[in-house]
């Protein structure tokens, strides 16, 4: 069984035990006094038993430390676990519906800087409880899960998950720490092909990228959009394709059949790759681990034997499906290089992280 499998194993079946069973370990004493992403201190009287979240990677974090039956709502872009979908939707995150939230009567809001200043002081009004969670690296993606085990009473749980995040991440940066750094690959991240938008510094993907082994060749500060010469210019190794619904295996295909690109290292030795499921390097989740391991895979050095083939089989398997499937409609076919003109929560949450490197930018 792969490492990848493994982990999805690890999770789901965290998930199903934690959904019916609280922490059989050591019990949370309320009341509790923390300090949030803001820098606020919160004092949470008791157990939190309505819940909403207004992230999906908060959401994921919520019910991967045993925490998924307290919550009461969360957000049309909650699709992980499966058991999100069925919530209360409370509108997009940068559309909350404070009615619906006042309506569900939660003794909890968890938030995340995306939401804006509007929605804090939207919950302020109503009288809700807020906890901002809000990671920027993979240490804080950590110590938020083990933020949300202690206010929901589910400390062993989250203290088992980050654990085993750590060894994951302990075995790939071991390995790529053996790469020199003049034989690292040079990485492109791309989230939209028209025009090219990329993964820069002080985003995940670009942290990912160096701990599984690459350097990324964009050195300007969040998601940036590049022009073809540019890319031509730096001349990447390996090319991560990525995109919601199925977009990551369009982008791909738009991206290696782009004659303007012909020249590109990665093109010409076959190294783009889709990213299956961008949520797992993109949302700040414990699934995270599983997006370092699949980057890990295209940078090592013998990625010739960790799967590559079947990874392309089923690329071009995923393009087909586009094509025909639901998506069709939002993708405007031009011989062969589609554009996909749909940018969904993908290119959302790109635009999300646009502005909060903006704002990293301002505070440093």
């Amino acid at each position: 069984m792969s490492k990848i499998a493994t982990i999805i194993l690890v999770i789901s079946i965290l998930l199903m035990v934690s959904n019916v069973q609280a922490a059989a370990g050591s019990a949370v004493e309320y009341p509790i006094t923390i300090t949030d992403a803001s820098g606020t201190t919160v004092t949470i009287e008791k157990e939190p038993e309505r819940i909403v979240s207004l992230m999906p990677s908060i959401t994921e974090i919520v019910f991967t430390v045993g925490a998924g039956d307290k919550v009461v709502g969360g957000t049309e872009d909650d699709y992980y676990p499966p058991e999100a979908q069925n919530l209360t939707k409370v509108g997009r995150y940068t559309t909350i519906n404070y009615e619906t939230v006042a309506h569900l009567e939660p003794d909890l809001v968890l938030i995340d800087e995306a939401n804006g200043e509007e929605t804090i002081k939207r919950l302020e009004e109503l009288g809700i409880q807020t906890v901002m969670i809000n990671p920027q690296t993979m240490d804080e993606i950590m110590d938020s899960i083990l933020l949300v085990g202690t206010i929901t009473n589910n400390e062993d749980n989250a203290q088992e998950i980050v654990d085993g995040m750590k060894l994951t991440i302990r075995e790939i940066t071991d390995s790529a720490s053996e790469i020199p750094d003049n034989e690292r690959p040079r990485v492109l991240y791309i989230v939209w092909d028209d025009p090219i938008y990329a993964a820069g510094k002080d985003t995940y993907p670009s942290d990912l990228i160096s701990m599984a082994g690459g350097q990324n060749i964009i050195e300007a500060s969040g998601w940036p959009t590049i022009n073809l010469e540019s890319v031509v210019s730096a001349d990447p190794e390996i090319i991560i394709c990525s995109g919601m619904g199925g977009l990551s295996y369009q982008i791909m295909n738009n991206t290696v059949n782009n004659d303007a690109l012909e020249t590109v290292s990665a093109l010409k030795n076959d190294r783009v790759y889709p990213i299956k499921d961008p949520n797992i390097i993109e949302l700040s989740g414990p699934r995270i681990v599983q997006g370092l391991e699949e980057l890990h895979i295209y940078m090592g050095a013998d990625w010739e034997q960790k799967g590559y083939t079947t990874l392309t089989e089923e690329s071009q398997t995923q393009i087909v499906e586009t094509d025909e499937g639901p998506e069709k409609e939002e993708i405007v076919q031009d011989g062969d290089n589609a554009t996909a003109r749909a940018p969904g929560f993908g290119v959302l949450l790109a635009a999300c992280m646009m502005v909060l490197g903006y704002v990293r930018i301002r505070r440093h």
